[in-house]
């Protein structure tokens, strides 16, 4: 007849049952949020996409060594970058008209010095001469009058009179950039590409006679002409920083045929770049930027292959619509094997990028360093 366990074993037997029952409990715990933490913070699994919650992103100090590029959306296409060096690099500084009724973001601090509403400006980077591109860049050149500032080859005339030369062209250090330059930058090179800004199927009779191009006389405005021709010019760029951090910028727009994904594809498909910023409205045919094509968008953006990616020019969309096309072209990258992580930057925020070994890329907040 088998033995009963006694009391003191059967005690032994239960402790070690419970502290297992505890230990496991623990460790699934510890598991789970592991996973939510993984999920949040570790976006780049190779042929994996998705799109980052901005509630559950890790924060880390401004000086973290592992954060090799830090990121602000200020509303419209205006970004700024802050390097490992301490370099701030502005791109398109302006804010956005408040009674814009389109507008879903009324971060317009104007009336603060330019001083305290941008961190830095060592490089200033246009993408073009539209006005909602440089709206701000007198005022960042009077408290940054050191700035160097890279413009699309032919369109500097059109940004200083577009200014009704406030821009002191003379007294500021301006680069025009060409099809095939590269320049190098305290802690980072900047390699442009020369794209349009859309294709105009306007006959050039018709251009000629537009009301808009012939000033007060009926004559012909060369000036008004020559924004025409030249604010169409954008300024496409790769950025890659001393760290070995990349940075791939497009800003220009599709074409319903599906031949002006881009007429200089080398540029951007395969280019596996760490961060990829596509103009949200870049999809919008027929100049309907509310309605954007989002299989198109999705498919150009898989084919960039970037290992994480945020919106421009993304100011008529609210952070649900953003999200939801996010989503979309989360799931398109999934499709085709890609790995790209989508994140909807709030206005204001710093966003802080690092690299592990492995070349997976991380998303973070980051605060702000004050003086």
């Amino acid at each position: 007849m088998k033995k009963g366990l006694s009391r003191r074993d059967f005690l032994k037997v239960s402790a070690a049952g419970a502290l297992g029952v505890a230990t496991m409990g623990a460790q699934v715990a510890m598991a789970q949020e592991d996973e939510k933490k993984e999920a949040a913070v570790k976006p780049s699994v190779p042929g994996v996409s998705g799109v980052l919650d901005r509630a559950k992103l890790e924060k880390k100090a401004w000086n973290d060594p592992n954060v090799l590029l830090k990121v602000r959306w200020s509303g419209v296409n205006f970004y700024e970058f802050v390097l490992p060096n301490g370099k701030t690099i502005v791109m398109d500084p302006y804010f956005d008209d408040p009674n814009d009724e389109h507008n879903e973001y009324k971060y317009t601090p104007t009336d603060l010095p330019g001083g305290e509403w941008v961190h830095g400006a060592d490089v200033v980077l246009l993408t073009h001469g539209h006005f909602d591109h440089t709206g701000e860049l007198p005022s960042v050149l009077e408290h940054y009058p050191l700035a160097q500032v890279v413009v699309p080859e032919h369109a500097l005339p059109s940004v200083v009179w577009g200014h009704d030369n406030k821009i002191n062209y003379a007294g500021k250090y301006f680069s025009e950039a060409g099809a095939h330059d590269r320049f190098q930058f305290d802690g980072f090179e900047l390699e442009p590409c020369r794209s349009n800004h859309n294709v105009s199927k306007r006959p050039v009779s018709d251009t000629l006679n537009a009301e808009k191009y012939l000033d007060e006389n009926g004559k012909l405005d060369f000036y008004q002409l020559y924004r025409w021709i030249y604010e169409r010019e954008i300024m496409n760029m790769k950025i890659t920083t001393d760290e070995g951090f990349t940075l791939l910028i497009w800003n220009s727009e599709m074409q319903a045929d599906g031949q002006g994904f881009e007429s200089r594809p080398y540029f951007y498909r395969d280019a596996n770049p760490d961060l990829f910023m596509y103009q949200v409205a870049g999809a919008s045919f027929d100049y309907d930027r509310r309605n954007p094509n989002c299989q198109h968008m999705g498919e150009w953006i898989a084919s960039v292959k970037g290992r994480t990616a945020l919106p421009e020019h993304q100011q008529h969309f609210s952070y649900d619509e953003l999200d939801a096309m996010a989503e979309k072209f989360s799931d398109i990258c999934n499709d085709k094997g890609v790995g790209t992580h989508f994140l909807t930057p709030e206005t204001g925020v710093w966003y802080g990028y690092s690299k592990d070994a492995d070349g997976n890329v991380e998303v973070c907040l980051v605060e702000e360093e004050k003086a």
